[in-house]
């Protein structure tokens, strides 16, 4: 079952990753929506290592193994697409969005409580401990951003309103990623159950920014 649900997430994902070299890697395209593809990308390729590493007879949680670095991956460019100039358009950090961005605390909160309450009080091994606080370091990150865009007031040209869609989908994602990495040490049907969850997300996610970029420039 973790082979399916791996190859599961894997298809999803390079289906997406396609779709998103098709439609929005192209030089008059803004840079965000290139990032999100690339980070959906990355999923795949990490979930690709994980499909191999399975077939040749490798255990995933019994060490470390790259296909992690593919989670990290796309939660690094998912944090980039936000930060910088996309959040500069969208909070000009004036007093007035200040609620905004406390209320947006309350993501990277959420995923300290999870590691906090799914990694310290339990026995795993120290190098699981270590790898699922990377990602919840990123997945922090890139969840702050994504619920402050999905809070924040609409701005001129209505960008903000446009990819509200794609903001749910990837606070979605960021969540389940750490998930996931909880599950692996203790429940394979959980493990598969968050695993079908990312490749709907993955796969919804590149259709929804190119549906919403259109939007916003038309």
């Amino acid at each position: 079952m973790s082979l399916f649900a791996n190859l599961f997430v894997c298809v999803c994902a390079f289906i997406g990753f396609v779709y998103g070299i098709v439609v929005l890697i192209k030089p008059n395209r803004a840079v965000f929506t290139q990032m999100i593809t690339f980070a959906v990308g990355c999923l795949g390729f990490g979930k690709l290592y994980q499909i191999i590493r399975i077939i040749t007879g490798g255990e995933l949680v019994d060490k470390f193994q790259l296909g992690v670095l593919g989670v990290i991956g796309s939660l690094v460019f998912l944090f980039s697409a936000n930060f910088g100039a996309m959040d500069s358009l969208a909070d000009d950090g004036g007093k007035a969005l200040r609620k905004y961005r406390l209320i947006a605390l309350a993501a990277p909160a959420c995923v300290v409580a999870l590691y906090v309450v799914f990694m310290l009080f339990t026995d795993y091994p120290l190098l699981a401990k270590i790898m699922s606080g990377v990602i919840a370091l990123f997945s922090g990150l890139s969840s702050y951003y994504n619920l402050k865009h999905l809070i924040l007031p609409d701005i001129e040209f209505g960008v903000i309103e446009c990819l509200r869609p794609y903001n749910v989908l990837a606070l979605v994602y960021s969540l389940l990623s750490l998930i996931e990495t909880f599950t692996m040490l203790r429940s394979a049907a959980a493990t598969n159950i968050v695993s079908v969850l990312i490749g709907i997300t993955a796969l919804l996610i590149i259709p929804t920014v190119a549906r919403g970029y259109k939007k916003w420039i038309t």
